[in-house]
Formats: structure tokens, C-alpha cells, sequence
């Protein structure tokens, strides 16, 4: 089983852009063996960051090892020919261990910023992926779509790896998941904050089942998770409490559009979602919804996410809701040194090429 290191800067009230702070989990995430990092693009609000291939490139400058992601690139807010061109960049520079996670984006403040309407999100999205896997793979391309034009150009330079970085999208239905495997791209599946048997109903079964029917048994599945580590779950609550909640509020708030006359069609499962999140205790979130606590109890919810769930890499969201550095290096810590030597293959599977 792989792990890997979730990056999303919050920056709260009063606190000082969290750049350095990141770049030093990402440093250290290294030297504790973690597989890959994964960075996230938010813009306008202090929920998370955007510039994410200016981060992925200092990530690359002060690794060696890690591979470095990007969950996701938003298509729908860029030109995807400079999309292509950053991150065949990137791939060079790092020696071949990027990874490119897509999506269509989800919060109305960011289309609204942008002025994208976000009824046209899923047929930007589309558009913008066959211009990028075009302009990595031919020699030469033109594109006429409804949303993008491309004249016939040579995009260089061509990605280090052949015949492209590894491809991931983000899939929060079983609606996606089909898309998803029916593009040959490998899975970001299920949302976190989700209980496990619904994870496993309707995301990581349906998952499993639409490869195996479609024959893509080369693409491999990822899912993210709040992690926090301590010595005792009283001592687990007392740091992550406040944390958690202000994130989780904040997500209820900028998720989506709360007005549901005006929630796009391939939105509107958005809205249950949002308003459990106003009001979802922290208890349950703790028990149920969510790795906090020991060693032994976090180890026993990573062993149900590969043996019930057959998810090949867990992503670890450690650094929520503007937790202190001292309390974030030491739960990257103790979950590398406490439960990640449990779940270590002998050999690491190799990612799918697409």
C-alpha cells in the first residue's frame, strides 16, 4: 500500500502565508518515506492556495525522491495548452515523478471570479482533457470546440514520461466513476467525511466493478482522509477539535451554491452534502469519519481501506484548519513510524501511464 501527503494552505485570521511550513512537511514527508504529495488549487478565499505548479516546482527542487501531484488542476479556470506545457515541464525537471490530477472544480465563488459559468464546467472539463492529452502525444494538433481553439501548433516540450505523466480525476459519484474509467484515467475516489460502509456502496465497490466490466484492471484507485496521530484520543481531540470544525464549516459554506434553484444539474448532489456539514457533530466525525486517534485504532482504519476497500494509496490530510507546525510534523511522524510499516508491500505496484 502507498502513502501519500495531502496539501491544502489553509490560512486563517492572523496567520502568515503558509508556503515555508508546506514545503517543509513536503521536505520531511520525504525523509519519512511517504510516496507522493499532493498539492491542491483553491482561489479567493483563505480555504487553500492556488499557483500550484510554482509550489510543485520548489517541491521537485528540494526532493529527490517523492513524487509530486497536483489534486487537482482545475481545466475548466486554464488554458489547457498551458496546462500541457507546465507540467511536461515539470516532468523533466523532476526526472519523470509527476503526476497530473484533473477535475472540473465545485466552489461558485472561484467560476464566479473566473466569470465561468459552472453549467459549462463538465464540457470545459472534456474539452480542455483531449486538448491536453493531444498536445503531449502528437507531433502536431489543431482543436476547434465550443470553448477552446487551438491552430495547429507543436506544444513543447513533450512530457519526459511516455507517453504522458500518470492522469488521475476526482470522482464523487458513480456517475463520475464510469467517466472516469471510461477515460482510462486513474481514480481519486469517494469524498472524505464520508461514513465507510457508504464509501465502500457507492465508491469503492462501484469503483472496482466498473474496471473489472470495462477491462481496466491497469488503472489504479487513490482516496483521501483526515489523519491525526497521538498517544490518546483525549489528547487527539483536544488538538484537532477546533481545527477540524472551522474546516468543516468553512467547507459547508463555499462547497457549492446553497440556493438549490440555481445549483448547475451536475452539481446537485452538492447540497445534501453541504448542510449535514453545518451541523455534523465533531464526535461523529472523530469516530466515524476520520483516522484520529492511537496508532493501533488509525492502523485498524487503514486496513479496512485495503482490505475492504481496495484503495492502492491513501492520501493523508494532516495539516487541517491551521494546525501549528510542531503538531503537524509530529503526526506526519508518528503515522510513519507507527502505522505505515503495517501496510508496506514488498514491492510498490508502478502507476498506470494514463
Amino acid at each position: 500500500m502507498e502513502f501519500a501527503l495531502l496539501m491544502v494552505p489553509a490560512v486563517r485570521e492572523g496567520q502568515p502565508e503558509p508556503f515555508d511550513a508546506h514545503l517543509e512537511q513536503i521536505e520531511y514527508a520525504e525523509e519519512l518515506g511517504y510516496d507522493t504529495v499532493w498539492l491542491t488549487e483553491h482561489h479567493f478565499s483563505g480555504y487553500g492556495r492556488a499557483a500550484v505548479p510554482v509550489l510543485a516546482a520548489q517541491a521537485i527542487a528540494r526532493t529527490s525522491r517523492i513524487r509530486v501531484s497536483t489534486a487537482v488542476v482545475v481545466l475548466p479556470f486554464h488554458h489547457p495548452v498551458r496546462v500541457a506545457e507546465d507540467w511536461a515541464t515539470l516532468d523533466h525537471i523532476s526526472g519523470g515523478r509527476v503526476d497530473v490530477g484533473i477535475g472540473r472544480g465545485n466552489q461558485p465563488a472561484e467560476f464566479k471570479g473566473f466569470d465561468i459559468a459552472m453549467s459549462e464546467a463538465e464540457e470545459r472539463f472534456t474539452e480542455a482533457l483531449e486538448i491536453l492529452r493531444r498536445a503531449w502525444t502528437e507531433e502536431r494538433f489543431s482543436y476547434d470546440g465550443r470553448f477552446w481553439r487551438v491552430p495547429e501548433i507543436e506544444v513543447l516540450p513533450k512530457p519526459l514520461t511516455r507517453p504522458h505523466p500518470p492522469l488521475w480525476q476526482a470522482a464523487l459519484s458513480d456517475y463520475t466513476v464510469q467517466k472516469v474509467i471510461d477515460r482510462g484515467i486513474n481514480g481519486l475516489i469517494g469524498p472524505y467525511l464520508c461514513p465507510y460502509e457508504t464509501l465502500k456502496a457507492s465508491y469503492f465497490d462501484v469503483w472496482h466493478r466498473l474496471c473489472a466490466e470495462s477491462g481496466r484492471t491497469d488503472l489504479r484507485m487513490a482516496h483521501n482522509e483526515f489523519v491525526y496521530v497521538g498517544e490518546s484520543d483525549a489528547e487527539v481531540k483536544t488538538e484537532v477539535e477546533e481545527r477540524v470544525m472551522w474546516y468543516v464549516r468553512t467547507a459547508a459554506k463555499i462547497w457549492g451554491e446553497r440556493d438549490r434553484s440555481k445549483v448547475a444539474k451536475q452539481y446537485a448532489n452538492y447540497n445534501d452534502i453541504l448542510e449535514w456539514l453545518e451541523v455534523v457533530p465533531f464526535e461523529e466525525i472523530y469516530d466515524s469519519l476520520g483516522m484520529f486517534g492511537t496508532p493501533d485504532s488509525v492502523a485498524e482504519k487503514v486496513r479496512w481501506m485495503r482490505d475492504e476497500g481496495g484503495v492502492q494509496q491513501l492520501i493523508n490530510f494532516m495539516s487541517v484548519g491551521g494546525l501549528s507546525q510542531e503538531k503537524v510534523l509530529r503526526n506526519m511522524r508518528l503515522f510513519a513510524e507507527e502505522v505505515m510499516p503495517r501496510f508496506r508491500d514488498a514491492e510498490r505496484p508502478v502507476a498506470a501511464a494514463e
